[in-house]
This record gives C-alpha cells, structure tokens and sequence, in this order.
C-alpha cells in the first residue's frame, strides 16, 4: 500500500532544506508559504545547473493544488508532489558543493 501523504506532512519534512535553498533564515509555517519559498529555490537551482529544478516547480503547483482539493485526488496529487521533492537533498548537497 503507497504511503498517504498529507500537505502539512510534506512541508514539515522539507520546510528546513527549502528554506537553506530559497536563502530564507526561517522555514515556511504554512503551504503558501512553502510553495513560494519552493519556487524561488526552484529558480536558484536552475541558476545554478542543478537539474531537477522542474521537479520543484511541479511539486509546488501540485501542493497548492492539493491544498485546495477535497476529494481523493488529493492523495494522488500529494503523492506526485512527494515523487517530485524525492531528489531535494541531493539538489540540496550538490548546491552546497557549489558554494564550498
């Protein structure tokens, strides 16, 4: 059985990467938030080279999609969402390299 995903639990889990990416001294508290701070990393990154920069790109639309959806297509949204921000830590420690 696949995982069940939640908006809050996706953003608790990534909040603190993406808020190292988007160059913001503190996480997101909330899913409009965390979408924002998901697209201005998603800009950094493609700067950078960093491939999988669409990946957040999507994953934000699809977050704040879920967000507003009420029926089980929540749960399919959420679970693209998370297959999207399954590479963000090693975007994470490829960008750090960048600035070491």
């Amino acid at each position: 059985m696949p995982a069940t995903f939640t908006v809050d639990g996706l953003v608790q889990q990534h909040a603190h990467t993406v808020a190292y990416l988007a160059h913001e001294p503190v996480p997101a508290a909330d899913t409009a938030g965390f979408v924002a701070q998901l697209g201005t990393v998603a800009d950094h990154l493609e700067v950078a080279g960093i491939v999988g920069h669409h990946d957040l790109k999507s994953a934000a639309r699809l977050i704040s999609e879920a967000a507003d959806e009420q029926s089980q297509r929540r749960e399919v949204l959420l679970q693209c969402a998370a297959l999207c921000l399954a590479g963000l830590g090693d975007m994470a420690d490829e960008y750090r390299d960048m600035a070491t």
